[in-house]
C-alpha cells in the first residue's frame, strides 16, 4: 500500500511551486554576497489592504513585502531586486516556509 500521506505532502508542495510560479514576475536579483546578478522569480505584496480596513490601534503605515522560492537560491537581508523599473532592497525576514522566504522591502531611488 502506497504511503498516501507524504505522496499528497509532495504532491501539494509541487502544487503551490507550480501557483506561485504563475503568480510572480522575474526580476533582476542581486545578491549582496559579491555574486553575479541574475534573473529569479518575486512575488510582491503590501498591507494596503489593511489600512485601508481602519483596524489597528497605531499609526497606519505601508510595509512591502517581496516573496521568492526556495529553490531559485538563497535570500538575506540587504540582497536588492529590480523589477518593471523598481528598485528594492530587503530588510527583514518575515516569514518561512518550505516552499518561499518573505521579507519586507525599501523602495530605493535609482
Amino acid at each position: 500500500m502506497p504511503n498516501v500521506g507524504k505522496n499528497f505532502a509532495d504532491r501539494a508542495s509541487a502544487k503551490m511551486v507550480r501557483v506561485f510560479q504563475r503568480l510572480a514576475e522575474p526580476c533582476l536579483f542581486t545578491p549582496t554576497n559579491g555574486s553575479a546578478a541574475f534573473t529569479r522569480l518575486v512575488s510582491l505584496d503590501d498591507n494596503a489592504k489593511d489600512l485601508s480596513s481602519g483596524l489597528g490601534e497605531y499609526l497606519p503605515q505601508l510595509v512591502t513585502r517581496a516573496e521568492f522560492l526556495h529553490s531559485e537560491g538563497a535570500v538575506n537581508s540587504g540582497d536588492e531586486f529590480d523589477i518593471n523599473g523598481q528598485h528594492g532592497r530587503l530588510t527583514q525576514k518575515v516569514s518561512m516556509d518550505s516552499i518561499s522566504v518573505t521579507f519586507i522591502y525599501i523602495p530605493l531611488e535609482i
